[in-house]
């Protein structure tokens, strides 16, 4: 596997991994009062989104700042 294709890989793992853990520990604190109201499977469906949405936001910004800062 090419050097930056492997670079790119591992640094949006990383950054989608540490958005997912944000993601997670904003919705069990500060969210998951609002989301009793909704029935069980909805629920479930708006954590995947909510936490999804941090993973890929943190996870590009990862990347993008990875690519800036790191020089060969």
């Amino acid at each position: 596997m090419p050097q930056l294709v492997r670079f790119i890989i591992v640094r949006m793992a990383i950054g989608f991994l540490i958005g997912s853990v944000a993601g997670s520990i904003l919705w069990t604190t500060g969210f998951s009062d609002s989301a009793a109201s909704l029935g069980p499977v909805e629920s479930y469906v708006a954590q995947g989104v909510f936490i999804f949405a941090f993973g890929d936001t943190i996870a590009l910004g990862y990347l993008s700042t990875a690519l800036m800062m790191e020089s060969e």
